[in-house]
C-alpha cells in the first residue's frame, strides 16, 4: 500500500529533496499494519516466483506460469486461458512472460477467473447462438441485456464493453475475456448509479 511505501522509503517533494522515513514508534497502528501486511504479502510473492522460475531466468515462462496456475485451481488451465494471463498481466515488462512485479496480479486474476469459470461457460452456451466459442458483437449486447434485467443496453455500452473485455483483439469475447466484459459492465453500471445520485443532490 501507498502509505506503507511511503513510511519505509520517505516521500519527495516536488523540488527533489526526500523527506525522512518516520520513526517507527511515531506510525499510526493502522499504518504500521498495513506496512507490515505490504511486506508479508511481498514475502510470499517472491517465494512463490522463486519455486516456479525453475531456471533462474527472473521470469515465468508460459510453461512455469501453466504449473503455477495449475496449482492454485488443482485444474490446468486451457491454452486460452493461459494466454488471457498472460496477455493480461504482461504488462509492467511486456516481455511474453510473468515477471516477479507482475506475479501478484496474475495470480489474483486467475483466482477471481477461476471462481467465475463455470458460471461464465453457462453464459457462453446460452448467447453463443452462432457456436462460434465467443460472443460477437450483437450476443455481447444480448448477454449484457440478460444482466441489465432485460433492459437493452444501448450500442455505444456494448462497444465500450467490448472495447474493455477484447484483450485479443478480435473483436469478440471468449470465455477468459467474458470475465472482463462482465467486471467492465458492473463497474460501469455502479458509476452510472453514482453519478445520478449525485445529480438528483
Amino acid at each position: 500500500m501507498a502509505s506503507g511505501a511511503a513510511a519505509c522509503v520517505g516521500m519527495r517533494h516536488n523540488n527533489g529533496t526526500r523527506l525522512p522515513p518516520s520513526p517507527f514508534s511515531e506510525i499510526s497502528p493502522g499504518r504500521q499494519r498495513a506496512f507490515e501486511r505490504e511486506l508479508r504479502e511481498r514475502r510470499v510473492t517472491t517465494g512463490i516466483f522463486q519455486k516456479y522460475d525453475t531456471d533462474r531466468s527472473g521470469k515465468l515462462e508460459p510453461e512455469q506460469l501453466k504449473s503455477l496456475l495449475t496449482d492454485l485451481s488443482n485444474r490446468p488451465p486451457s491454452e486460452l486461458e493461459l494466454s488471457y494471463i498472460l496477455k493480461l498481466c504482461d504488462d509492467q515488462k511486456p516481455n511474453g512472460a510473468i515477471d516477479l512485479s507482475e506475479l501478484q496480479h496474475a495470480i489474483q486474476a486467475w483466482k477471481s477467473y477461476v471462481v467465475q469459470r463455470d458460471e461464465l461457460q453457462a453464459a457462453l452456451d446460452k448467447f453463443d447462438v452462432s457456436g462460434s466459442g465467443k460472443l460477437e458483437q450483437d450476443e455481447l449486447k444480448a448477454y449484457l441485456t440478460h444482466l441489465n434485467g432485460g433492459r437493452e443496453v444501448p450500442d455505444a455500452e456494448v462497444d465500450w464493453v467490448m472495447s474493455q473485455a477484447n484483450i485479443f483483439g478480435d473483436g469478440a469475447c471468449s470465455k477468459p475475456e467474458l470475465a472482463m466484459a462482465t467486471a467492465a459492465w458492473y463497474t460501469h453500471v455502479e458509476k452510472k448509479q453514482v453519478n445520478c445520485a449525485c445529480t438528483m443532490c
